[in-house]
């Protein structure tokens, strides 16, 4: 670890800075110093010693944090180098051991605490300590890297060298301070490695993929039993060729093979598809993985070849290509129908709105139309009665003065001519009588009286025309005052209707009429005690009445609603309206 410059341990850079640090402070003196004066100068020398103790004591302290990580960062360093997997190993200039790890220690067959001073070739095999001896000796005095495998010394193997056990060395010479620093790791005894060769055979024999070995030159060298099954060759007539022999010739674009080598020397791997043929002639396309294998020199020694035959999964695959590319075109086919399916669809809910928008308009014109004529029906009305009373009922009159002028003059006289005079005056005031009931039919004239008459004068009619009992409940005048005449219309005509419908259809016994006010609402309501209206009756087209009741409400902005139907309760209609501010 590269240790930082301190220039608070240095006392010349330390007063330096000191000196430094007091000119920039502000111009702070004793009281009582007078310029130059000695007293002035110990108040600087005490500042000055007083930033110098206070860097000291910084320095210090980030040292001791210093020294700590470094203490920590040795002890993770040692901790790792003993407990490391691979055996780890130092030797002096004569060969001696001066540290070791616990792996180190036991791949040597001893306590690490015994290994410090011992000489390394001891635990070398005796017939091959003169090798180690001249390998570190070589590598005292060219220095650098080398590697050496020797056998471990078994006291109880006897002589017999393919039962001992054997070490890799890796060694490097740090010239500076004569040591030798090496790695070790057990490669195991010959006896050991045939034993996994076997291993290793038995397993390739085992696999369903077919595997092949070349030798340095590519020459075949081995091939498993799933070799011959997929090739038709057997071991005898595969070993000794160049694997190309199983290829089909002009298959592969010009070059293929010699990029595939140059890959597997270059990366020591190549993976790719290779069209072969078996021995009986019939194609078929290959999966191959090649690895080589290289010796402690980086020179490929063995090529390793794994394929399997993946012809029927290319069918499937083509197979499966086709039909994926089948079901796109439906897909496309399709998605042209439902597209334009949609554009059609798009054009006639266009279409639909269009239509939907005009008879909107057309209802709209219809309901305007409606008011237009209810507004003209009521002022023909207003204007028939007018003329009605205006000339017909002037001249009733005065023709039931004359003849009544008549029936007083022929009274001592004329009996027979009085009783037929008396005739004519009475068929007059039934007359007089039955034009006075069409004008109440076509606007009453107590509603010139305001709404609170007309509807107390068209109950009282109520009553005495149909004998039924009819209670009106009414609000206080300040109510009626701020009802528009419009307003008034409406509700009186649709009283007239509600009644005529309860004497018609009802067959009730009492009815019950109520104007009030609720919560800044107006409410009108006729109910009855009859048989009700069904929920089928009620949109019926001949149904002109609860019809024409609804649109005057609704050309006011009114609610108007028929209540729930329950048979033999009789029926109630409600008009709510938005109260006049």
């Amino acid at each position: 670890m590269r240790k930082r410059h301190r220039p608070e341990l240095d006392p010349v850079q330390l007063r330096q800075i000191a000196e430094m640090t007091v000119a920039a402070l502000p111009d702070v003196r004793p009281p009582s110093a007078a310029s130059e004066s000695d007293e002035l100068k110990r108040w600087h020398e005490l500042q000055v010693s007083q930033i110098e103790l206070d860097m000291q004591n910084t320095a210090l302290v980030e040292l001791q944090q210093e020294r700590d990580q470094a203490e920590a960062g040795r002890d993770r360093y040692a901790a790792l180098y003993d407990q490391a997997p691979a055996g780890y190993l130092s030797l002096d200039a004569d060969g001696r051991i001066i540290r070791a790890n616990f792996a180190a220690a036991e791949m040597l067959g001893s306590a690490r605490q015994n290994l410090q001073g011992k000489r390394f070739e001891q635990f070398v095999a005796p017939q091959s300590q003169a090798t180690l001896r001249s390998f570190l000796l070589a590598l005292r005095h060219n220095g650098g890297r080398a590697v050496l495998e020797v056998p471990l010394f078994d006291p109880h193997a006897g002589a017999a060298a393919r039962s001992l056990h054997r070490i890799r060395i890796e060694a490097n010479m740090d010239m500076a301070v004569s040591k030798c620093r090496m790695i070790l790791t057990d490669i195991g005894s010959d006896d050991v490695r045939d034993e996994a060769r076997r291993r290793a055979f038995q397993v390739l024999d085992s696999i369903n993929e077919a595997v092949l070995v070349c030798d340095a030159l590519q020459d075949i060298v081995f091939v498993n039993p799933a070799f011959t099954t997929l090739t038709g060759y057997t071991v005898e007539e595969a070993l000794g060729r160049n694997p190309r022999f199983l290829g089909r010739p002009g298959a592969h674009p010009v070059g293929y093979h010699a990029e595939a080598m140059r890959c597997l020397r270059t990366y020591g791997k190549w993976q790719g598809e290779v069209y072969n043929r078996r021995r009986e002639g019939t194609p078929y396309v290959a999966s191959m993985s090649l690895t080589v294998v290289r010796d402690d020199d980086g020179i490929i020694s063995y090529y390793i070849g794994v394929f399997s035959d993946i012809t029927a999964r290319q069918q499937a695959e083509a197979a499966l290509l086709k039909l994926s590319r089948e079901l796109d075109a439906r897909v496309e086919a399709r998605t042209a129908e439902l597209t334009e399916a949609n554009r059609q669809l798009m054009l006639e809910v266009v279409e639909r709105k269009r239509a939907e928008a005009a008879l909107q308009e057309s209802r709209e014109q219809l309901r305007k139309l409606a008011e237009h004529l209810e507004v003209v029906k009521e002022e023909e009305r207003t204007n028939i009665a007018r003329h009605i009373h205006d000339e017909l009922g002037q001249n009733l009159l005065a023709l039931r003065i004359d003849i009544s002028m008549l029936s007083t003059r022929t009274s001592e006289r004329h009996a027979r001519l009085h009783q037929r005079v008396d005739a004519v005056l009475e068929n007059v005031d039934t007359t007089i009588s039955s034009v006075r009931g069409i004008m109440n039919d076509l606007r009453p004239a107590v509603l010139d009286l305001g709404l609170q008459a007309a509807l107390e004068w068209q109950v009282g009619e109520f009553r005495k025309r149909s004998g039924l009992a009819c209670t009106l409940v009414l609000p206080e005048d300040a109510v009626f005052a701020a009802i528009a005449p419009a307003m008034e219309i409406v509700l009186f005509r649709s009283l007239q209707e509600a009644l005529s419908n309860v004497r018609r259809h009802a067959g009730a016994s009492r009815v019950d009429v109520r104007l009030e006010r609720r919560d800044e609402r107006l409410r009108f309501s006729v109910s009855d005690n009859g048989v009700g209206i069904p929920p089928q009756h009620r949109g019926k087209s001949e149904s002109f009445g609860l019809i024409g009741m609804a649109q005057r409400v609704e050309s006011l902005g009114g609610r108007f609603d028929i209540g729930q139907y329950a048979p033999g309760r009789g029926c109630m209609l409600t008009m709510d309206f938005a109260f006049p501010a």
